[in-house]
């Protein structure tokens, strides 16, 4: 039976098809999200929920990633303040290592000239140093060349399945409608365009057809998969296996994240922070190719649990101390998992309206969302014409 929906179809309700969403409804159309599941899952609510400001990309002076970043955390921050808090991070300095007090100064120096080109000051805390006494009573880090640390503030989402709900809540008090348990078939295309979507209820099997002259595929690592034939080739690959695991240590001093490394002041780092009665600890990841595990194994949970003794060798990590692993799948350059790839892509694979979005980070999924949406979707007369615009100013 076909029966007609308004326009557009969004495909997957996680943080890219919510932010779309959002601002598809903020030009005055009535999106249809369509999700699989009957609750938010993956990695929208399984990242490690921290919006980065970009203090990160200048040690490899990525300015233009550094502008987005701080972009985006002044939209999560302005838009739900009540979910997106600061987290002051603490990060370990080492005497002649690459993260050193030098270093970290010159990239804090950096920060704050830049900070200037930002349309407004986002509103964290500045950045700065402590003492290598402050790092010691925090955790029992290796202390040998051990400095003092640096300090610096992210936007931190406290409740990713919350600020998800209150997302699509809103998408629907606006007009959209949210089909939870529906899972994307195929498309319906004519003459080389999209005419609509073949549904399939998760919890009766009945299937439907949803007209539809523009569909948005926001279902990461399921992205393409109503695709018919040959234009699959083209799909981008989510073969990123990411996870977090909360464990049962001591929890941060001061509420603190620590962002320590295996290795004392190099090589990539993990966070610890309280989280939950416990403390949450990421992020890990390994390749998950087509026809690999796409949960973390009990290998991949024991490969983690030695990389934390490594961080905190002092301290006992045994296996019975996880309480549980928080897991998704991330996009990556060329199918094989092997390089994690950061950057935001729309991409148009198959028939003319037909549209993928695959955010490289949760940070940034609402700036892909605005850029989509300002180019394909014409405000309707008397809407706003940005979903960018502060819900709060």
């Amino acid at each position: 039976m076909s029966r007609a929906m308004p326009d557009p179809v969004i495909i997957g309700a996680g943080i890219q098809g919510a932010t779309l969403a959002l601002a598809a409804v903020a030009r005055g159309l009535r999106p249809l999200v369509i999700d699989r599941d009957a609750e938010p899952s993956g990695a929208s609510v399984n990242s490690y929920g921290i919006v980065h400001g970009g203090l990160r990309y200048l040690q490899r002076l990525d300015l233009p990633r550094w502008r987005e970043s701080r972009r985006a955390q002044l939209w999560y921050i302005d838009r739900y303040p009540h979910h997106v808090h600061p987290l002051r991070c603490v990060m370990p300095l080492y005497r002649g290592r690459l993260r050193s007090p030098a270093l970290f100064g010159g990239a804090r120096t950096l920060d704050r000239a830049l900070r200037t080109t930002v349309q407004r000051q986002v509103p964290l805390p500045a950045d700065h140093g402590c003492g290598r006494e402050e790092i010691l009573a925090g955790y029992p880090v290796p202390s040998s060349g051990l400095v003092g640390g640096a300090v610096w503030h992210d936007a931190h989402i406290r409740d990713p399945h919350a600020l998800l709900r209150e997302m699509l809540a809103e998408v629907e008090d606006r007009g959209g409608v949210l089909l939870r348990s529906t899972e994307a078939v195929a498309l319906d295309i004519g003459e080389g365009r999209v005419r609509g979507l073949y549904v399939r209820d998760r919890t009766n099997g009945a299937e439907r057809r949803i007209a539809a002259s523009q569909i948005f595929d926001c279902g990461g690592a399921s992205a393409g998969q109503c695709l018919q034939g040959g234009a699959k080739s083209a799909l981008p690959s989510a073969a990123m296996l990411a996870f977090n695991l909360l464990v049962d240590l001591p929890f941060p001093a001061g509420g603190d994240a620590f962002a320590l490394s295996p290795v004392a002041g190099k090589g990539r780092s993990y966070f610890f922070r309280h989280h939950a009665g416990a403390t949450l600890v990421g992020t890990f990841y390994r390749p998950a190719p087509v026809g690999a595990a796409r949960e973390p194994t009990e290998q991949d949970i024991l490969a983690a649990l030695r990389q934390i003794r490594l961080c905190l060798p002092d301290m006992p990590v045994e296996r019975d101390m996880v309480r549980s692993v928080r897991a998704g799948l991330l996009p990556d350059r060329d199918g094989s998992g092997r390089t994690l790839l950061s950057a935001d892509r729309h991409l148009r694979p198959g028939p003319r309206g037909y549209h993928i979005l695959l955010g490289g980070k949760l940070t940034t999924a609402p700036l892909l969302s605005e850029r989509v949406a300002a180019r394909i979707l014409p405000p309707a007369k008397g809407a706003m014409q940005s979903g960018l615009l502060p819900r709060h100013a």
